[in-house]
């Protein structure tokens, strides 16, 4: 019997020794966390300039076998500013029509979205086919959303002149030009210092004899794409509401019904989708920005640049599906 009873003392002793030296173990191993900068509140990477770029985070556990085309990527958690995956996103790349991101913002910033606008011989004359008729009048909203949900380049000057002769409907390119430093004034007032703008629409401009891409029509990083589509959509959520539906159908004040589809043509692999825009130049190559919402009102908001035309859509749908895997 106190044999018995001294063998379970000395069990008793071994296991709480034991217990003692696993719990110095995990408090050693905490401690080693936190003074790496790895800790549970601290293992994503931070928005600020300091931390971009540097910092290794757990999430890149999720996207560190993904097979992406696009040259620039970034991957923004709206509630937590934390940076969920980064590649090149600070890159000054052509942005094709991303650049129309700019453009609403600008637009809504200086007319009211009642503002009435008459199609012009010259807004018709740009690249790319949309349906708009010369004298055609449209409320700027709903020109926003031909101009968004299709990517209408002819919408996009209209508005341009538009806003720029400060809402006059007068013909010049004094007011599209107006419009374009509008546009630069604001990428440097809101910080976004790789932007640069040389028109409205994103498209590139040719060489006269050869006709071949010389120069886009706008320039910025993924970085700074996110920043622009997160003000855009938290100021104007209405402007880019449209985006997120594979076909719209829009009425012009003239009486005119217009169906849009969307650019974007993988819309149905992005749940709980709240803003899209995609870009395609032969400078640019495939461009995609949106903001989808995880769940239970957590935005996220993803870019891709410098993709190909098909490739945007895959490696966006690919971000989406490590994003959600991170953040659930």
């Amino acid at each position: 019997m106190d044999l018995s009873l001294r063998r379970i003392k000395a069990l008793g002793a071994t296991i709480g020794g034991l217990t003692l030296v696993a719990l110095l173990l995990q408090a050693f191993y905490s401690a080693y966390l936190v003074q790496g900068g790895v800790s549970s509140a601290g293992s994503s990477k931070n928005i600020s300039a300091q931390v971009l770029g540097t910092a290794t985070s757990v999430y890149e556990d999720y996207f560190a076998n993904l097979v992406l085309e696009a040259r620039a990527v970034f991957v923004l958690d709206l509630v937590t500013n934390n940076v969920l995956f980064a590649r090149n996103e600070h890159e000054k790349l052509p942005l094709a029509s991303l650049v129309k991101v700019m453009t609403a913002l600008v637009a809504r910033g200086h007319v009211p979205r009642e503002a009435a606008i008459t199609l012009k011989e010259d807004d018709l004359a740009t690249e790319g086919e949309s349906g708009l008729f010369l004298g055609e009048r449209w409320l700027l909203g709903d020109l926003l959303g031909v101009m968004m949900v299709m990517s209408s380049n002819d919408a996009a000057h209209a508005i341009a002149e538009f806003v720029g002769s400060e809402g006059q409907n007068t013909y010049g390119v004094a007011g599209r030009a107006h419009f374009i430093t509008l546009m630069n004034e604001k990428a440097h007032t809101l910080g976004l210092t790789s932007m640069e703008f040389f028109n409205e629409t994103g498209l590139d401009a040719h060489e006269v004899q050869t006709d071949v891409s010389v120069q886009a029509g706008g320039y910025g990083s993924a970085h700074d794409i996110a920043l622009l589509f997160r003000e855009l959509e938290k100021k104007f959520p209405d402007t880019v509401a449209p985006t997120t539906r594979s076909a719209v159908r829009l009425v012009s004040q003239s009486g005119a019904l217009h169906i849009l589809p969307n650019t974007n043509e993988a819309l149905e692999y992005f749940p709980g989708l709240i803003a899209s825009k995609t870009g395609y130049t032969t400078l640019a190559g495939g461009n995609l920005a949106i903001i989808f919402d995880v769940g239970m009102g957590h935005p996220i908001v993803a870019v891709v640049l410098g993709s190909t035309y098909k490739g945007r859509f895959d490696d966006m749908r690919a971000i989406v599906e490590a994003t959600h895997a991170t953040v659930e």
